[in-house]
């Protein structure tokens, strides 16, 4: 263990001032997805990552956004209100899909037992963009995954347990003499000068 410990340098930081998005499942949960955005949050902020949460909207003029606008969406869907509701989702999945665009890096809660729409739309751009796609699928499901996801992500990307994701950032981060995997050098990227620590390949 002390071997294990001794390869990770705390003042290389490579994440430095990058941005991740927080996707998965908000409707149909028990908790709207809050739960484990907040668990992590803290990590990645401790790597000086900013981190964008969909139901803390970072943007200018979206202070009211999730403690007003998602009630309402709530009540125009129980009324059977659907062109406003179309209108009212437009302004959330514009921001959602803008703080994907700006990220460098996703973290997915992808939960098969939970229908979700959102997530996918937001995955498929980013896997678009070339970016890593970080999935957090649960123990036991990997054979359980659709296959379409095997197509557009590398299962080396996928994780059980959220403290495999975490390690997996902390060598991204602070690995000395980092060696990237094929899969890794097409998705990775990370600024010069203070950043650029020690990497191989």
């Amino acid at each position: 263990m002390a071997n294990q410990k001794a390869r990770y340098n705390v003042a290389i930081n490579r994440l430095k001032h990058l941005c991740t998005y927080l996707s998965g499942a908000i409707d149909f949960t028990d908790d709207m997805g809050c739960k484990w955005r907040d668990d992590i949050t803290p990590f990645l902020e401790d790597m000086n990552i900013r981190v964008f949460n969909p139901l803390k909207h970072a943007f200018y003029g979206a202070e009211k956004l999730d403690l007003e606008k998602r009630p309402y969406m709530d009540t125009l869907l129980e009324h059977g209100e659907f062109e406003l509701l179309r209108e009212e989702i437009k302004d959330i999945s514009r921001m959602d899909l803008r703080a994907v665009d700006l990220s460098s890096f996703l973290i997915v809660n992808y939960d098969i037992d939970t229908f979700t729409c959102g997530t996918h739309d937001e995955i498929f751009l980013a896997s678009r963009q070339r970016k890593p796609v970080l999935l957090m699928i649960g123990k036991g499901k990997m054979k359980k995954m659709p296959k379409w996801i095997y197509g557009r992500f590398p299962p080396e990307f996928f994780f059980e347990t959220w403290g495999d994701l975490k390690e997996y950032l902390t060598r991204i981060n602070s690995l000395q003499n980092l060696t990237l995997t094929e899969e890794e050098k097409k998705r990775w990227l990370w600024f010069e000068g203070e950043h650029n620590y020690n990497q191989k390949g």
